[in-house]
């Protein structure tokens, strides 16, 4: 089996890419997508045996969030050529968060989403840390919202195309007097895209996992971003109208 580096998000707040090195789960604790503040990198131990956990509904702990992953991204259901969004041997991960839905379930059920852009499929999972057990389904064209990974990694793919960002970087020096080399310089948040009868240009991406974004100025407003979106599974800027 392939040893994986998961990518994480904890509680609904994104949290960057993570690697384990030297038995420890490396999590950037602020991601470049948030705004001009570099990550910063915080340790979380790789458990692979049940730690002690909580209540049924409590916040989840650092063991029990790893201990989470290594269930979810080690299950059967995760194919063996899965990949992340920047071509790691890893699925992406999306989504870690305490169950709420069956109230009378007593067990410590944890959520996780994950994609897999070899396959293009999304993996949603139920992870009982009570048993140690995962229930998993998949299905393409499911395109939940993108992590800060996702974001950061559109946003590179699209200030590389030239032809697509120049209008977006001649406005930003138009606002700023400066050149747009970095997503520091921007507040930046994204969306999944996925095209509807009223959008063109935009087809693949009924399939392909795409994002499209806001770019928001520090201190000012929005650069005008309605004209394209990226395609992760291509790594291409998309022209839509």
């Amino acid at each position: 089996m392939k040893k994986r580096a998961p990518y994480v998000i904890a509680g609904g707040a994104a949290v960057a890419a993570a690697a384990i090195i030297g038995g420890f789960l490396a999590i950037p604790a602020v991601s470049g997508a948030t705004g001009a503040v570099a990550s910063e990198s915080g340790e979380v131990a790789v458990v692979t045996d049940k730690p002690e956990l909580g209540a049924a509904r409590d916040p989840l702990s650092e063991a029990e969030l790893s201990y989470a992953l290594h269930l979810a991204t080690s299950d059967s259901s995760i194919p063996e050529d899965v990949t992340s969004v920047d071509g790691s041997e890893s699925p992406q991960v999306l989504s870690v968060d305490v169950a709420t839905r069956d109230v009378d379930n007593g067990d410590r059920i944890v959520d996780v989403v994950l994609y897999d852009y070899s396959s293009n499929k999304t993996f949603v999972q139920a992870v009982d840390l009570t048993d140690g057990t995962v229930e998993s389904t998949s299905r393409e064209g499911v395109q939940p919202p993108p992590s800060a990974d996702e974001v950061d990694f559109a946003f590179t793919t699209f200030l590389a195309d030239e032809a697509a960002s120049a209008a977006v970087k001649a406005e930003f020096v138009e606002i700023t007097g400066a050149q747009l080399e970095s997503i520091d310089q921007l507040g930046v948040s994204g969306g999944a895209f996925v095209p509807d009868a009223g959008s063109l240009g935009g087809e693949a991406c009924a399939l392909d996992r795409c994002v499209e974004m806001q770019f928001r100025v520090p201190g000012g407003g929005y650069l005008d971003t309605t004209a394209f979106v990226v395609d992760l599974s291509t790594r291409s800027v998309i022209g839509i109208r």
